[in-house]
């Protein structure tokens, strides 16, 4: 996988394929993972470390950006379950977010059991005076969950609840000086929260006021580390233009290298698999499929079941992402109801920038000056290659471009 970086950054020394944590001022720090749907953890010891480095410090609010199937939420999960933390999980998946009746219960479910949890760990050391003193809400926190013979919940009801849980919590250095693991709150593909803005005035001031919550629990009053993960291409643009830039910290999820790509094939894959012909031909099956550990897997089950007639056009997800760069090719042909504008770019410009980013791919991305220097194009091509449905192909994720086909060779 190789990628495109907008902005200005500084090239470190690197190998491999990565987590890229990128700021806007300029720094780029690489980290190497990757999972499976298995919750299998391979070659992890150096990104656990790190992300719990990351989180044991002041507290951030962190973006983790990746595409699909690349690890952010078994990684994040791993990180925070075995670390010193204790980790609050909202899968934006499951609705968390879908009205202000679901934030408040997934919110107050969460903290409800925290808060219950806290107090049996705080009383084992200190006395309900001293906690009372040292934290003088947090035992008189109290959640009525939603009932339905209540009345309904709404914005001003969520608003109450999450003054009340700042209140309520200390600073993050009171948990550390007890030894007690401090909250971690990690919200899974937190694309959706802008699903509570839609449609109405009152939503879209709710989703500032918990946004603005967020930064005062991380960077205000360094109560608790946020994580954000997420798999939309523009999700880092939404939250950023939302927050500003020096309230988040953001890292993109990559592939592994090659030479661990071919140990996971090798070792975890085959024999797995029991195809024990396909051993030394990594060469050949990482043309087909890169090196996401997920489409490695489905390639060899996809393999296993064919009984080992497979062809490459016949892989399913290379099948796919074939036809797509093909459609790809015939830009002029592309209509979009919401996008009244052609795309800019031509089928040549597409191949050009897709060799470029294939050549980049042990750095792990390339410069936008480099590649308009290389391919001849300019930034409104670029732009244009990532707001069309090509970017399929060139995943626009947090200032870089993701090249999304499996193998360009």
């Amino acid at each position: 996988m190789a990628m495109l970086v907008f902005g200005l950054t500084k090239r470190l020394p690197t190998s491999g394929s990565c987590i890229s944590n990128t700021l806007r001022t300029g720094r780029v720090a690489r980290y190497i993972t990757q999972v499976t749907g298995e919750k299998t953890f391979f070659n992890r010891k150096r990104e656990l470390t790190e992300f719990e480095k990351a989180f044991s410090g002041d507290p951030e609010l962190h973006v983790v950006l990746g595409p699909p199937s690349s690890g952010k939420t078994s990684l994040i999960r791993e990180v925070t379950t075995r670390g010193n933390f204790k980790p609050l999980f909202l899968d934006c998946r499951l609705g968390e977010f879908d009205s202000p009746t679901d934030l408040y219960n997934s919110i107050s479910m969460q903290f409800k059991t925290f808060f219950e949890n806290r107090r049996k760990l705080l009383r084992e050391t200190l006395s309900e005076m001293e906690i009372n003193a040292k934290i003088p809400y947090f035992s008189e926190l109290n959640f009525k969950l939603f009932d339905k013979k209540e009345r309904e919940i709404t914005s001003s009801s969520v608003r109450a609840m999450l003054n009340k849980i700042a209140r309520a919590l200390p600073n993050q250095n009171l948990w550390k000086g007890y030894n007690v693991p401090p909250p971690i709150f990690v919200i899974d593909e937190a694309n959706s929260l802008n699903r509570l803005g839609h449609g109405s005035a009152e939503g879209e001031v709710l989703l500032k006021t918990f946004l603005d919550w967020l930064v005062l629990n991380t960077k205000q009053a360094n109560r608790f580390h946020v994580v954000l993960t997420s798999s939309d291409s523009f999700f880092i643009d939404w939250i950023v233009n939302r927050l500003h830039i020096p309230h988040v910290t953001q890292y993109v999820v990559g592939d592994l290298s090659k030479e661990e790509a071919e140990e996971y094939f090798e070792k975890h894959v085959l024999p797995r698999y029991g195809c024990k012909e396909l051993e030394g031909k990594f060469d050949h099956v990482s043309k087909i499929t890169g090196t996401r550990m997920l489409i490695i897997d489905r390639y060899v089950k996809e393999y296993k079941n064919s009984e080992g007639k497979l062809t490459a056009s016949n892989f399913s997800v290379y099948n796919s992402e074939y036809l797509r760069l093909r459609d790809g090719l015939h830009p002029r042909g592309f209509k979009y109801s919401d996008k009244p504008d052609l795309p800019l770019w031509t089928g040549s410009e597409l191949i050009e920038t897709m060799k470029a980013l294939v050549k980049a791919e042990n750095q792990g991305y390339i410069l936008e000056d480099d590649l308009i220097n290389v391919v001849g194009v300019d930034k409104r091509k670029i732009n244009s290659l990532c707001e069309t449905s090509i970017s399929k192909k060139l995943e626009h994720i947090g200032g870089f471009v993701y090249l999304g086909l499996t193998s360009l060779k």
